[in-house]
Parts: C-alpha cells; structure tokens; sequence
C-alpha cells in the first residue's frame, strides 16, 4: 500500500510542472447510489447504499487532458431492504479512498462533459463484522468481515454547468476479494465490492 501512495504523489507532483500557466481546479463533489457485492458469498446482499464526500485537485496536462488526484470518505450498507429483520446480517462499513483519475474534457473547462478513470485505494475506516444471533457462540462473532483495504477501478461522465456546478455518474469497481478468509472456521469464498453513484458538486 505505501508503493501506492508514493505512486500517486509521485504522479501529482510531475504533473503539476504541466499546469504552471494553467488553473488548478478545486473539486467538492457529494453523491449517492447503489451499493452492490458480487461473488460467491454474496447472495442476499443486494441492494445497498452508499454515500460519499470527496475532494480533487484537477490538474490541466496537454490538450484535452487533465489529472485529478483526491480523497474521499464513504459509507455503505448492503441490503437496505431488510434493516432490521430478525436474523439478518446487513454489511456496514466506511472507507477512506485516495485515488487518481485521468480526466479527458469534451470542450474548455467551464462547459460540456467530462470522461474520466483511474485506480482507486480505499483504506477501512469503520469495519464489518460477523453478527451470528441466532448461534451467539458461533465463532465468527465478532470477526471481521472484510479485509482493511480495497482496490478498485474509478470511472466516471462528469457535465458542467456554468462556472462552478458539476454533476455526473461515478462508479467504482472492486478489484479485489475483499472478504477475509477463515478456512479453520470453513468459511472462505469471494465478495467483490462495487458501487454506482449520481455525483454533484461545486468547482473553482
């Protein structure tokens, strides 16, 4: 994970030499959607919710393109439409995400559309963990869930409106088994963890 985060840094700084005549552009988006598991122990898991907060510094490079390294917090819950059932098992987590998106704009910066995608490192804030009631001396109690770190893919259409708002659709696609194995236990499979947003927000 530190090779990552020296990647990303690395990737911001060079890239700012690029930007020196042009206007860093400051990014505060919200947003809201889906929260979706994939994989083999992922039945019965769908939907979720999730929601975000995040801030990217775009960094203009030649021609159309452009740089937005950033961060985030997030917070999503999986199948919403059983809260609270007895016996259900609702996973519910938070993450710190740091990320780093190829930007390609359709026309100047204060106008039309915006096509990105790029790596995204989320880091768990608040984990998931194992609530077996119906056995309260089931090992898994207590156990968590998911691994402390995620990798994922970030693509994102982002429309400009004006001078200052933006919105747009941003999703992000889980590129690693994100469930913590427990094999003495017999309780190994796979989750892959994605989600799918509507995204607004306000840029200077």
């Amino acid at each position: 994970m530190k090779k990552i985060f020296i990647a990303i840094a690395l990737i911001a700084l060079c890239t700012t030499s690029y930007a020196q005549e042009k206007k860093l552009t400051n990014n505060f988006m919200m947003g809201a959607g889906l929260f979706l598991e994939t994989g083999s122990t992922a039945w019965e898991q769908n939907p979720g919710a999730v929601v975000r907060l995040s801030y990217g510094l775009d960094i203009p490079l030649e021609g159309r393109w452009s740089l937005m390294p950033g961060a985030g917090i997030r917070m999503q819950m999986s199948d919403i439409a059983h809260i609270g059932w007895i016996g259900g098992d609702n996973h519910c987590l938070s993450y710190a995400d740091i990320f780093c998106v190829a930007r390609y704009h359709t026309d100047d910066y204060d106008q039309e559309a915006i096509f990105g995608i790029g790596p995204q490192l989320s880091i768990v804030t608040l984990p998931d963990r194992y609530y077996i009631d119906a056995d309260p001396m089931d090992p898994l109690n207590n156990k968590e869930t998911f691994k402390r770190y995620d990798i994922a893919l970030q693509p994102s259409v982002i429309f400009l409106e004006g001078k200052h708002w933006q919105w747009g659709f941003e999703a992000s696609i889980g590129l690693l088994n994100s469930m913590v194995q427990y094999p003495e236990m017999h309780h190994t499979g796979s989750i892959h963890l994605h989600n799918i947003m509507i995204v607004g927000g306000w840029r200077f």
